[in-house]
């Protein structure tokens, strides 16, 4: 299959760039010729056309391992660059595999010019087994990103192909600027971990220092040498130590240290073999710490998530705003593992800052007060942007005395704006006593804390609001209520007082019926107020009716004795009213017409409650409704003002009969609370009262 010329143009500078041939010299863009190289590896034409650009550069001093190390080289130096932007352990491994793939064919196609140009066979045959061994370990340095892994393979591949009888590898701890024994295949393997060698100790010490190869004869007479009894190195007398370097950018990862048994030379063709391992390998080192230091970063900001979703269900839980604070500062102070936290609640109408809440301050800390734009914590609220102070006592941004720092015993401070809705709110500001304690990532997790915690405040001080509002309608509901109940109870008292001073039994009997009436209305309105939140009974209220029906009536005369039984039901504020007002009227209504003149009248009041509706039944032993009574012809003021409460408030059906004297009747149904529950019966059994006049 034919190539496009754009394509052809990109095979051919991927080809010179690998083997050194460029008709106008310049410098090479490493990470770009990688990216481009990386695009086109699965071209079949490329690796045909390498091998011919190998084949037609050949001549010269070029020996085969120097053309296959400056190939292996260009390739290295751009692959850590060419994966320090994935962050994904699945796209890294498949930038590996590709990787791994262009480079193993790149080196068969320039090793192939080679042989295909008529090497001696001995030459050849050890080509071959150097480029097996250089592909062993790049297949193991882009395949495996354990560390030990691929340290063993490559003293294993090494070797195998020379005539040594050890390998072993070293690799640097940065932390301690140590050469540390980590793979070897002929020295003690108790030590690996365990031995070590300082920067410019021992030979392989001082290839590491010096950044070049070091081949020595008899190792034993060396001045260099540094013996490691615990090694077993006694039987060892030539030594090879090539440093493991990573070439962009330029950085000691350890050292190759090859042994032998016998006196010998190390040849250039050999020193040039191991030193192409040995970019194999810095190169496989700095995949694995790049991978490592992502994974870490992965797990940390994870944990970082944890902790703050964790923090944020704390704060979110508590809505008593002073106990906020104190828990922002102090989860503030333990997000960053630091010694003391200060939040500062921006007061808009005198533009300053002041602390609402400390974590391990003093109580003169406490007390300060800054103006926006004064010290740290005014400028971070001015300008909405996070400082880090290095040293408290050096810093000529704060505006705290230099005696308050020392006696408050911080040195580093890191400071954050409260925001909420686009405004701020306030400042975090969390200390050590460590100076240079804080850095840019820890900025950012208490920035996201930050975020949080002004949530939870904005939300605690609306609940606050919340109180002191809900508080203040208690009051005037209250006071309402009072004046209700007062006002009711004076317009009854004065209907009474003028019913007990005129003369027409009419006019009385109407002035007593809607004193009654008012009575009730400030009886019901007095039991609901005296509930708060609770519902009022059915039981309750009709109880409290008959308690003021049996005075009023023992004040004028009657004998009336009124009993009350039935379930206990609550009934929901709006409709107690209504109820109450009917009931009041019925047990009026009993009480003027159903007895004769002399008769001892009794009136029972009965609730009960069927398949989730509320019965009603207000029953006297009078003379009952006259004949060809109709409810809807024959009602009065008071069954009309019942009748139209019950189906229009109440959503129920009010009917009478005659049964033993006159039987009202009323059913609705049972009130629901939220989510369309009914609210449950309180209980079976059955209560009774009984009031005689």
């Amino acid at each position: 299959m034919g190539t496009n010329p754009p394509e052809q143009a990109a095979l051919e500078r991927i080809c010179q760039w690998l083997t050194d041939r460029e008709g106008t010299p310049r410098p090479w863009n490493a990470l770009e010729m990688l990216q481009l190289a990386l695009h086109y590896c699965d071209v079949p034409g490329l690796y045909a056309m390498l091998r011919d650009s190998a084949a037609e550069g050949r001549g010269g001093n070029r020996s085969q391992g120097m053309a296959l190390r400056l190939a292996a080289e260009r390739l290295n130096s751009a692959l850590p660059r060419q994966l320090l932007p994935v962050n994904r352990a699945a796209s890294r491994a498949q930038q590996l595999r590709r990787f791994a793939h262009l480079q193993n064919e790149a080196m068969a196609a320039i090793s192939s010019a080679y042989e295909a140009r008529g090497r001696s066979a001995e030459t050849d045959s050890a080509g071959l087994g150097s480029l097996e061994a250089l592909r062993r370990i790049a297949k193991a340095a882009n395949s495996s990103l354990d560390v030990n892994e691929t340290c063993d393979f490559t003293a294993d591949a090494i070797v195998s192909v020379m005539d040594v009888d050890e390998c072993s590898v070293w690799i640097l701890d940065e932390t301690t600027n140590r050469l540390v024994l980590r793979s070897t295949t002929g020295l003690n393997r108790d030590q690996i971990g365990q031995a070590g060698l300082q920067i410019g100790e021992g030979i392989s010490g001082s290839a590491a220092e010096l950044g070049r190869s070091i081949a020595v004869r008899d190792a034993w007479a060396d001045p260099r040498f540094k013996v490691l009894p615990a090694l077993d190195e006694e039987i060892y007398r030539s030594l090879l130590a090539v440093p493991v370097v990573l070439a962009n950018p330029a950085r000691l990862l350890g050292v190759l240290s090859i042994r032998s048994r016998i006196h010998r030379d190390f040849p250039s063709q050999e020193i040039e073999f191991v030193e192409t391992a040995a970019e194999q390998l810095a190169t496989a080192l700095w995949n694995a710490t790049l991978y490592q230091q992502t994974d870490e970063r992965l797990r940390q900001r994870n944990n970082e998530l944890t902790t703050l979703q964790r923090i944020s269900q704390n704060l979110t839980s508590r809505l008593e705003y002073t106990e906020v604070l104190s828990t922002i500062a102090e989860q503030a102070a333990a997000i960053l593992n630091a010694d003391k936290a200060a939040i500062f609640q921006l007061d808009e109408s005198a533009g300053d800052l002041s602390i609402v809440a400390a974590h391990k301050l003093s109580a003169r800390y406490r007390s300060l007060r800054l103006q926006l734009g004064e010290g740290v914590a005014g400028r971070v609220a001015e300008r909405r942007a996070p400082l880090i102070v290095e040293d408290a006592l050096s810093d000529q941004r704060l505006r705290v005395s230099r005696e308050l720092i020392e006696a408050e015993g911080y040195r580093s401070m890191i400071c954050v704006p409260l925001m909420f809705r686009g405004s701020v709110i306030g400042v975090i500001s969390v200390y050590s006593v460590a100076v240079g304690e804080f850095v840019e990532e820890e900025l950012r997790i208490i920035a996201s804390f930050a975020d949080q915690a002004a949530i939870a405040m904005a939300n605690a001080r609306l609940y606050e609001q919340s109180l002191r509002g809900l508080h203040r309608n208690e009051l005037l509901l209250r006071e309402l209520h009072h004046r209700v109940k007062n006002n009711l109870q004076t317009v009854a008292s004065l209907l009474n007082l003028q019913s007990r001073r005129t003369r027409s039994p009419e006019v009385a009997s109407v002035l007593a019926l809607s004193a009654g009436r008012i009575a009730g209305m400030a009886a019901v309105h007095d039991l609901l107020s005296a509930q708060e939140d609770e519902a009022a009974t059915a039981i309750e209220i009709v109880n409290k009716m008959a308690e003021i029906a049996s005075s009023d009536a023992s004040a004028t005369g009657m004998s009336v004795q009124i009993s009350v039984d039935g379930d206990r039901v609550e009934i929901d504020e709006d409709r107690a009213t209504v109820f109450a007002l009917v009931v009041n009227e019925l047990i009026w209504n009993a009480m003027g017409h159903g007895f004769d003149v002399g008769l001892k009248g009794r009136i029972g009041v009965r609730i009960e409650v069927d398949a989730d509706m509320i019965k009603t039944s207000v029953r006297d032993n009078g003379c009952g409704l006259p004949a060809n009574f109709e409810l809807g012809r024959d009602s009065g003021l008071g069954l009309t003002i019942v009748q139209q409460l019950v189906e229009s408030d109440l959503g129920g059906h009010f009917s009478l009969r005659n049964d033993a004297g006159c039987v009202a009747a009323v059913t609705f149904p049972l009130p629901r609370r939220a989510g369309n529950r009914p609210i449950p019966v309180l209980g079976s059994e059955r209560e009774q009262s009984t009031a005689p006049a």
